[in-house]
């Protein structure tokens, strides 16, 4: 008998494989399947062409997609990537949602540390009268004044310089922060606030007890879709005749609450770097 040829030693050795597995085998395969979580079911459709097709079935990685992200079913049909592979083309459209939100919380990573840091920075705060004469002009490095918190807020002690505010209506406040600390960068300043705080706040408890007002500013969003923060200068009066500044506070809100200092160096670097 003559040998047998290789392509026909090659399409018996197919008809054997494909006879391997016993339609009981088959059955009992697609049983276990609804059971499998979804890191099994992508391991047992690499074991085989026959686990391949039972596993990658359609129905399982819709039933996962159902108790595990609900919602994702409303996205389908999912565009087209555009890209090259074409076994996530034609992969099951549910096993490609699954892994579309699976990868979700992968991409949730916090944000790099700043650029900038409070070494870096120096703040100028000038204080005028309503007259225009000035009041009070000073410059303190950031890391120098007192951050009370992590919150970026930070506190000037000002109560050994005996400086009288006198009865006026209101004050123009300006703070200047200032990039001074980086060898090899340009130096560079941003005007955080210009405003005037009102007189009246501070002199409303009365001649006995201490008084406090503020001004406050929007700043322009930094970046494409950042958060509205306003600078805020608020001013600590000393009670008694004759008022005394005591204290000048800085910070940055969003919203009600005071930013953490890295979210502050962030924003800042936005315009100073």
């Amino acid at each position: 008998m003559a040998s047998m040829s290789y392509a026909r030693k090659r399409r018996c050795i197919r008809r054997s494989e494909a006879t391997t597995t016993t339609p009981l085998e088959w059955e009992a395969l697609r049983l276990v399947g609804p059971l499998l979580d979804a890191e099994s079911l992508a391991a047992a459709s690499c074991v085989s062409t026959t686990w391949r097709d039972v596993y990658s079935d359609d129905y399982l990685w819709a039933q996962l997609c159902r108790s595990r992200y609900p919602s994702a079913l409303a996205l389908l049909p999912l565009p087209d990537n555009g890209g090259d592979d074409a076994s996530d083309r034609h992969s099951s459209p549910h096993r490609r949602l699954f892994a579309l939100f699976r990868s979700a919380s992968a991409r949730r990573r916090a944000l790099p540390p700043p650029r900038l840091a409070l070494d870096d920075v120096t703040f100028a705060v000038d204080i005028f009268a309503a007259s225009g004469s000035n009041t009070l002009s000073f410059a303190v490095a950031a890391r120098d004044a007192d951050a009370k918190t992590s919150r970026f807020q930070f506190e000037v002690d000002l109560s050994g310089r005996n400086v009288a505010v006198g009865q006026v209506n209101y004050w123009s406040v300006r703070w200047t922060a200032v990039q001074t600390g980086i060898i090899g960068v340009a130096p560079a300043a941003v005007v955080m606030l210009d405003a005037k705080a009102p007189a009246a706040r501070a002199f409303a408890r009365g001649i006995g007890e201490r008084g406090e007002t503020w001004a406050r500013e929007t700043l322009p969003a930094h970046g494409c879709g950042g958060a509205v923060v306003d600078a805020e200068v608020v001013f600590d009066m000393s009670a008694g005749e004759e008022r005394l500044l005591e204290k000048v506070r800085l910070g940055l809100i969003e919203h009600t609450r005071y930013v953490s200092i890295d979210d502050g160096l962030r924003y800042l670097q936005h315009f100073l770097l």
